[in-house]
């Protein structure tokens, strides 16, 4: 596959820069944000995971003074409908009927936030509880609950890639596992939050903390009635997201708008973090049933795998996770017969959406887990077995696709593995008393593809627009977001790289959608290769202007001249960049751009999983040194050692960021991190009961960074942010597997659990017991 403007990569050579990430100072944090005339909003929701509306009294509410509205789904002036991806109904607010525990019944807005508090309360609900079904074996086994209309499954996909069944039958070896997974909260550290302006002309600006501006606009505008034209987001300094903030602030920017509508003054909400834990998106929990089949000597020869998740009450994100955890079911080997089926099934619980790996880690701790056992029945070395089926260049991915560059899989195994062997024995357990703690080291190889894949491709576009002053600094705005990644770094240096500028001479504007096209949401990892790829084309068309004017002045053609560190540079001499941005103004150079660049078309069929599911791929291994307290059941990670190939290192610092961050956020999906629910209801809402990792159970990471570029990516670059992440759990449920000998089927891995997996694996060879 090739560019399709130029038929070819763009190119670049970029010069590294370590650093900090670069902090916007644009404005307030939402919670913060207040302007003059705004009121406040509160949300009123069902207590009920299930339940009739019989009909809804806001006549206290209303009548209180200083509350201006109260708005419930026969008060939307458009269409009562906010899916993002899969038009399954769900409305902005509950209509006929409430189907899961925190779904927003009506919103009021008043003069102060105690007062709105004070006014939802007033609001009656007249609901009827309905039977709820809150059990995804149970949804499974169900013909139909009648939870959508579309059915009982919200969302599928599926790879077929030869004849695994006949495969497995004739296999020497096969292993076979059920494993399971919990939801995960994404707990960013700033709550969901907008604050709506109704404009002069009847349209509306919404500043919203969130990852999808153009999501925001198409939900604001269909709600509210109005033309795409006169619904402006502006995304404020999002304090994290990591996918929780793609399609939920379509209801709460939704919301906020129609109130600011309904009452001409702006209105904020922001919810407080018990309403955010309690009701918003989560990772899907998966049921995964796999079969993995080798030859003697370690050829893995066919999988069969059986993922089914939980959606809850709506589709949300479930199609693009289904989509990714299908495709990247088999991992990074490459195996001749595979079969992966996956499903998402309603349920009466809030909808689980995106999450930083898109289904991702879910089937890597299937597929890895797979990887150990059958090492195990074959007595191979597991770093063996992986490096004799890895992809490699020429080689074919689960769905079919040849991939003939940025291949760095093998590498990662090789570096990550002598790292850890070198470096393991020297990792101490975490007390002097050794012979309490069960020591091993866990290995997890995993596959991640770059951007939406086929299945968003029609998202898959981006734009960029680029605007030298007279005086040589230069405007920069873009589409896709910052939301703590450090993306305001690396696009500051696609910038300056660009046009040849010091990155203090590059200014980014505020994400907005009334400045630039259409980008797509900021998700799947896709920042860096979609804006990057759109800033250096328009660069490109600039410098070309611009060269073509220095050349004037320097002698040569326009190819003849270079620019770098502010320079300009030609046959017969040189000139600072700010004296030809000055006269190319005064010679009405035409010095705006506006850059685009989109993913190639993939030969994919969704029907049967065959062909170009993504157009690149990134890689990585990582090992985990994990201590096991025999007594307690604890596990502590003590040390990670994490090689990604990133294909081209754009930003070293950057990097370990969001290497050390994905470590964590793995070590809480795998070991601390429990949900727990009662009749649909979130128990755990809150920091004392809901348990992230803090930094006294961070691991030592020591990052590797392998390079395999791909053409098509900025200077080479593929994707990082959820690769960081995605082989963390099921390297430390390989390692907790072999420090106590017996197989982990289930995450998280809370002590009680793992002291019964002891007891399993040493009972009758251990003092202890």
């Amino acid at each position: 596959m090739t560019d399709p403007r130029s038929g070819r990569g763009p190119g670049v050579s970029l010069e590294r820069v370590d650093g900090p990430a670069k902090l916007s100072g644009r404005c307030r944090y939402l919670p913060d944000l207040r302007v003059p005339g705004m009121l406040y909003a509160c949300q009123v929701t069902s207590p009920h995971a299930h339940a009739r509306i019989l009909g809804i009294d806001a006549g206290a509410a209303r009548a209180r003074p200083g509350v201006h509205a109260v708005l419930t789904a026969a008060d939307v002036p458009g269409e009562n409908r906010i899916g993002a991806v899969i038009d399954d109904g769900q409305p902005l607010l509950a209509e006929g009927s409430a189907r899961y525990a925190g779904e927003c019944l009506a919103v009021v807005a008043a003069e102060t936030e105690a007062l709105a508090r004070e006014a939802a309360a007033l609001v009656a609900a007249r609901l009827e509880p309905l039977p709820a079904l809150l059990d995804l074996e149970a949804a499974m086994a169900a013909a139909d609950a009648g939870i959508n209309a579309r059915g009982p499954v919200a969302a599928e996909a599926r790879v077929t890639k030869g004849d695994a069944a006949r495969a497995l039958a004739g296999a020497d070896a096969v292993v076979e596992g059920t494993f399971r997974t919990a939801p995960q909260e994404h707990f960013y550290l700033e709550p969901q939050g907008a604050l709506a302006r109704p404009e002069a002309d009847g349209g509306v600006t919404v500043l919203g903390s969130l990852q999808c501006p153009f999501y925001v606009q198409t939900a604001v505008a269909r709600t509210a009635g109005l033309p795409l034209s006169k619904v402006r987001v502006i995304q404020t300094p999002t304090g994290g997201a990591f996918g929780g903030k793609e399609d939920l602030p379509n209801e709460i920017c939704g919301r906020a708008a129609l109130l600011a509508l309904a009452t001409g003054r702006p209105v904020r909400l922001v919810l407080e973090r018990r309403e955010d834990l309690a009701a918003t998106s989560k990772r899907h929990p998966f049921l995964i049933h796999g079969r993995l089949g080798a030859t003697r000597d370690g050829r893995l020869l066919a999988l069969d795998l059986r993922q089914d998740a939980e959606a809850g009450a709506w589709a949300s994100l479930s199609a693009p996770v289904m989509y990714r955890a299908a495709v990247q079911g088999a991992g990074p080997y490459e195996i001749p017969h595979v079969r992966v089926e996956t499903r998402a099934w309603y349920t009466h619980h809030p909808p689980n959406g995106a999450f930083r790996g898109f289904g991702g880690p879910q089937a890597a701790f299937a597929h890895e887990r797979l990887v150990d056992m059958m090492a195990g029945a074959l007595d191979m070395d597991p770093v063996e077995l992986r490096r004799r089926n890895l992809l490699r260049p020429g080689g074919r991915t689960a769905t079919g696709h040849r991939v003939e560059e940025g291949v760095g899989a093998l590498e990662t195994l090789e570096r990550c593995a002598a790292a850890a062997r070198a470096g393991e024995d020297a990792v101490a357990p975490p007390t002097a008393d050794a012979n309490r703690w069960l020591l091993a080291t866990g290995y997890a190889s995993v596959v991640y593809g770059n951007c939406l894949g086929k299945a968003g491709w029609h998202l898959d576009g981006a734009g960029a627009y680029l605007q030298v002053h007279r005086d040589g600094s230069v405007s920069c705005a873009v589409g896709l977001i910052e939301m703590g990644q450090g993306a305001e770094t690396v696009i500051t240096q696609f910038v300056a790289e660009a046009l040849g500028v010091p990155p203090e001479r590059v200014h980014l504007l505020p994400v907005d959608t009334a400045l630039v096209p259409d980008c797509g949401p900021t998700v799947a990892s896709r920042n860096v290769i979609m804006s990057g790829n759109a800033i250096l084309d328009a660069g490109r068309r600039l410098r070309g202007r611009l060269a073509a004017l220095a050349a004037e002045r320097l002698g040569g053609e326009a190819a003849d001249i270079r620019f770098a560190a502010g320079r300009v540079a030609g046959p017969r001499g040189e000139m600072a960049f700010d004296e030809l941005a000055d006269e190319a103004w005064r010679r009405n150079l035409n010095l705006a751009a506006e850059g685009w660049w989109h993913v190639p078309p993939l030969d994919f069929d969704v029907a049967t999983g065959r062909g170009e599911a993504y157009f690149a791929y990134s890689f990585a291994t990582q090992a985990a040194r994990v201590a096991v307290d025999r007594l307690t059941g604890q596990v502590r990670l003590l040390k990670v050692w994490a090689a990604h190939d990133v294909g081209r290192a754009v930003n070293p610092a950057g990097i370990e960021a969001q290497v050390e961050g994905g470590v964590a956020q793995g070590l809480g999906l795998a070991v601390t991190e429990r949900l727990v629910r009662a009749d649909g209801r979130t128990l755990t809402d809150n920091l004392s009961t809901y348990t992230i990792p803090t930094s006294v159970e961070a691991p030592d990471v020591e990052t590797l960074v392998v390079e395999a570029p791909h053409p098509l990516g900025p200077g080479g670059a593929k994707s990082l942010g959820e690769p960081a992440l995605i082989p963390t759990a099921a390297a430390i449920a390989n390692a907790v597997s072999r420090a106590v000998g017996a197989p982990v089927d289930a995450l998280p891995m809370d002590p009680e659990r793992v002291l019964a997996l002891v007891e399993q694996g040493h009972h009758g060879q251990d003092p202890l017991f």
